[in-house]
C-alpha cells in the first residue's frame, strides 16, 4: 500500500505490486495536475509498502516539502534505503517493519537466529520456514547483517 499526495488527479492510498514504480502510481492515478511539478519527482523510483509519495505543485517550496509529514519520493526512496534493519540484532518489533514480514514470521526469525546463531547472509535466511526466493528480494535491500 502507497499513499499518494498532492497534485495528481486522484491522491488516495493505492495497493501496488512490489514490482510497481512511481510511473505507474501515477497512471493509476489519472495522471498529474496542471499544476504538479513533475521535474521534482523521479518516476522510475521503485515503490515500497507504507511509502508516502508527495507531488508538490509548481512553485511550491521545498520548505512546505519538508514541513509536510509526508515526503516527495525522493526523499522517501532515500530514506528507506538507508535505515537498513539488522537481521541479528532486530527485535520482534523492528523485524515486523520489513516489507511482508507479520509476527508470526518475526517470530520465526528470531526462534531461528537463537537455535542457529547470527545470519550470515541473505541465502541464511532462507533456511527459515516460509521465507522464498520472492520474499528474499523484497527484503535484500532493508536488511543488513552486521
Amino acid at each position: 500500500m502507497v499513499d499518494l499526495k498532492g497534485a495528481v488527479t486522484k491522491p488516495n492510498v493505492y495497493q501496488i505490486s512490489s514490482d510497481e514504480r512511481l510511473v505507474d502510481l501515477i497512471k493509476e492515478a489519472g495522471g498529474f495536475t496542471d499544476q504538479a511539478d513533475q521535474k521534482s519527482i523521479n518516476l522510475s523510483a521503485k515503490l515500497k509498502d507504507e511509502e508516502v509519495i508527495y507531488v508538490p505543485k509548481i512553485g511550491e517550496n521545498s520548505s512546505t516539502e519538508n514541513t509536510d509529514s509526508s515526503a516527495n519520493s525522493v526523499t522517501s526512496q532515500v530514506s528507506t534505503t538507508t535505515e537498513k534493519i539488522n537481521i541479528n540484532q532486530a527485535d520482534l518489533t523492528e523485524l515486523q517493519k520489513l516489507t511482508g514480514i507479520g509476527q508470526k514470521k518475526a517470530q520465526d526469525i528470531i526462534d531461528f537466529r537463537t537455535k542457529n546463531g547470527d545470519f550470515k547472509s541473505l541465502e541464511d535466511l532462507g533456511k527459515v520456514s516460509g521465507f522464498g526466493d520472492k520474499t528474499l528480494e523484497k527484503l535484500k535491500d532493508e536488511l543488513c547483517f552486521e
